[in-house]
């Protein structure tokens, strides 16, 4: 029984001796390969946003409110097309509507003042100057009378002085002399009355002249005081028609609404409040948030992949991207990446402002082998990094 067990193990040994050695010869091609793959092969590296956003070119704009009032009429509505100015939300200026109308009342009256006063200051100064060149022809009229008893009073002095050498031979008698002498008193008397006259005529001139004068500077003074109401007045209502147009909430820019509050009239919005934001047409770009550990690996023209959140790869694709430019100053231990997205890379997605994901971007092909080192060396320095429980800190070198 011994004898017939032992043959039948050695039959047993000799007849599996070639599965063995051909399963032994596979695994070390098997091991082979897989070694000369991790040394010599190379295998994609990279760097996975922790966010990434669509935007529009032109960044959304908000609507906002500058004051606080209350809703009488709003056309937010999600996803509706606007056009720059066109009024969205009206806001209560029944107030400032009626201070308003105060205002162009008293501007309106005002105005016709100033009009009545203007041609009245142009009739008075044409009035002064035809009194002046009346007063001037007076003037001149007494003095040529003047002029004139002056010379009848040298004629008159003449004939005296004439009879006086006349009575002196006996010529004439001393009644003549005595005529001609009077009458040259009555002409002296006479240019003294006609100078008198002149210069009365003058300073009623004057006077009369410098009182058509004061009332036409009172006029002007009224017309100035009116022109500076109406100056006034017309700032008031620029200003009234300014506050009434902060009532009016018009869209910023044109586009799309593509955020908007739920408002209904009667509501009350206080001052600076978000209502809404605008999305300009326009192409989209994507900006993707990364570590700062990234920063050096990433660079422009990179390529890129975008995973959406609302459209899965595994159904709708991604979509390509090229790195446009990326920012070297993090923030929050984060850097800004932005990409240029190639639409016609999935067209099943309809791509739009406001969509969510992240970001795959390629940095580099190198062996497992070194990506191995690689990962040693982190951990390596991690440890020689971290104190042990006596506070010193752990080395695996050696001093």
């Amino acid at each position: 029984m011994a004898v017939s067990f032992g043959r039948t193990w050695r039959a047993l040994a000799a007849d599996s001796s070639g599965p063995r050695t051909l399963g032994l010869g596979l695994a070390g091609l098997l091991l082979a390969a897989w070694f000369a793959w991790f040394l010599g092969g190379h295998v994609r590296v990279y760097e996975v946003s922790s966010k990434t956003s669509l935007e529009a070119a032109a960044a959304a704009h908000p609507i906002a409110t500058r004051i606080e009032g209350r809703v009488l009429n709003t056309h937010l509505e999600l996803g509706r097309r606007v056009v720059v100015g066109e009024v969205l939300v009206e806001l209560d200026a029944e107030a400032e509507r009626i201070a308003l109308a105060q205002s162009e009342g008293r501007l309106v009256s005002l105005k016709v003042q100033a009009d009545q006063l203007r041609p009245e200051i142009g009739a008075r100064e044409a009035a002064l100057t035809a009194l002046r060149n009346v007063k001037t022809l007076r003037v001149a009229e007494s003095r040529a009378n003047a002029q004139e008893a002056i010379t009848q009073t040298h004629f008159a002095e003449s004939q005296a002085a004439s009879r006086r050498r006349l009575a002196g031979r006996q010529f004439v008698t001393q009644e003549l002399v005595q005529e001609a002498e009077t009458k040259v008193e009555a002409g002296q008397a006479s240019v003294r009355a006609r100078d008198a006259n002149t210069g009365r005529l003058e300073q009623e001139a004057e006077v009369e002249i410098a009182d058509r004068r004061a009332a036409i500077f009172d006029l002007q003074r009224q017309l100035a005081n009116l022109e500076g109401q109406v100056q006034a007045a017309e700032a008031d209502d620029r200003a009234i028609r300014q506050r009434i147009e902060l009532h009016a909430i018009r869209a910023p820019m044109a586009g799309r609404l593509g955020r908007v509050e739920a408002l209904h009239n009667g509501a009350v919005v206080q001052a600076g409040q978000v209502l809404g934001a605008v999305v300009p047409d326009g192409a989209l770009h994507a900006e993707a948030w990364f570590g700062s550990a990234a920063v050096g690996r990433i660079r422009s023209g990179q390529a890129a992949r975008l995973l959406l959140d609302a459209f899965p790869w595994t159904q709708y694709g991604t979509v390509s991207a090229t790195v446009e430019s990326v920012g070297n100053d993090p923030l929050g231990g984060q850097v800004r990446v932005e990409l240029a997205l190639d639409g016609a890379s999935a067209p099943a997605i309809p791509l739009g402002h406001g969509l969510s994901g992240i970001t795959e971007i390629e940095v580099e092909r190198t062996s497992p082998a070194r990506l191995v080192l690689r990962a040693v060396g982190r951990w390596l320095t991690t440890r020689r990094g971290t104190p042990d429980a006596g506070g010193t800190t752990a080395d695996s070198g050696t001093h």
